[in-house]
């Protein structure tokens, strides 16, 4: 006996054939990207869309292989046809929000993950993502607000815990920023970021023992991490270790990066040491790879100044005007000079114009002997 199939049996069978035939493509695409084949994995995700364009899901993983190769703008456009086919899709509005930050969509990134979180309120992730977000346009109270959430949803939550740590550094509340950071290193010990941060924290607080330890920790972890090298050789200058401090330093140069800070790092060290001929020489590579870093010119300045030589010492002091006319340590220093060289005239003008840029701005440059800089929670700082 035959067995008759209905019209709208046919009908069915045929609308589930191509749904089964993308839903194992799908599954193929799936086995490419995590084999990290992603040009493959685009592939046969395309491959299901041509069969059925209604797969949200399909779109999310597409947008999700477009980004790992860098095409930021593709992923984004992806994951927005994700969210329409399926408006409560929290997690394509997570990941269309990162992008957004990436690219600088800035007129988007905020309703993208406030829907975000409004779809799902439970999302640690989402509200991670809104309080970088927060964080990137100095809205530093919502920010805080929203990693202390993430941290009540999801207390593992590393990049929370030190996020935090970066608001209470940016506000000089270094203690609580300690316990941020210990706290992220408690739940991920191989977070490198986290144990620099830790060291400049330890710095500002003056246990410089203990940032050198969070600097060699962090360079443990990641041992191409410049910024640490750089941290490291200022600490250990600040100790008075000076060989430590030059084998650092001359490593983070071996990187490549701040090339221009390190070398007049290099200067200071050598000056300490009175090794002035070898800090000329630092100072000198410092001013060729940037011009405009004052403190450098400054130094040279004074160095020459020590060996009497004043034409050069105003040369140099002179730079430092140029760059920064409110500079008040500079007219007093190149005063010293011309006093050397006999022009009393120069001299006395550069007196008062050392008073006159002291008392009006109240500022006599110095320079940091740590850099400023520590890892922020935005991804592109």
């Amino acid at each position: 006996m035959v067995k008759r199939i209905s019209i709208a049996g046919i009908i069915t069978l045929l609308l589930s054939q191509p749904y089964g035939f993308a839903k194992e493509v799908s599954l193929s695409g799936d086995r490419h990207f995590d084999d990290g084949r992603i040009d493959e994995a685009i592939h046969e995700y395309e491959k299901s869309l041509q069969k059925n364009k209604k797969q949200p899901e399909i779109y999310f993983k597409l947008g999700n292989a477009y980004y790992k190769k860098g095409n930021l703008e593709k992923a984004l456009e992806l994951f927005t046809i994700a969210t329409q086919l399926k408006p409560d899709y929290a997690e394509a509005y997570q990941r269309m929000s990162e992008v957004s930050m990436q690219i600088g969509v800035p007129d988007d990134e905020l309703k993208v993950c406030l829907k975000a979180v409004q779809k799902d309120p439970h999302n640690a992730d989402a509200h991670l993502q809104l309080g970088m977000i927060y964080y990137k346009r100095n809205h530093s109270d919502e920010a805080k607000r929203e990693y202390e959430t993430t941290i009540g949803l999801d207390p593992k939550k590393a990049e929370a815990y030190f996020n935090l740590g970066v608001l209470y550094q940016d506000v000089n509340t270094h203690d609580k920023a300690l316990e941020m950071y210990k706290k992220a290193i408690e739940v991920s010990p191989n977070y490198d970021k986290a144990h620099f941060n830790l060291g400049i924290a330890y710095y500002q607080t003056g246990h410089i023992e203990e940032s050198i330890s969070a600097y060699k920790r962090a360079l443990e972890i990641n041992p191409m991490y410049a910024d640490a090298y750089v941290n490291l050789g200022i600490a250990c200058f600040v100790n008075g270790k000076y060989s430590d401090a030059i084998e650092a330093l001359r490593k983070a140069l071996s990187q490549g990066s701040n090339i221009a800070k390190i070398h007049y790092y290099l200067g200071n060290v050598y000056h300490k040491m009175d090794e002035t001929d070898t800090a000329i020489v630092e100072y000198k590579k410092a001013v060729e790879a940037n011009s405009k870093l004052v403190a450098p010119h400054y130094n040279l300045g004074i160095i020459y100044l020590k060996k009497k030589m004043a034409d050069q010492a105003i040369e140099e002091f002179t730079k430092v005007i140029i760059l920064d006319h409110d500079y008040a340590n500079a007219y007093l220093s190149r005063s010293k000079a011309y006093e050397l060289k006999g022009d009393r005239v120069n001299a006395q003008n550069d007196y008062n114009s050392y008073q006159h840029a002291k008392s009006a701005f109240a500022r006599i440059y110095k320079e940091e002997h740590l850099s400023t800089y520590y890892e922020g929670s935005n991804p592109d700082r």
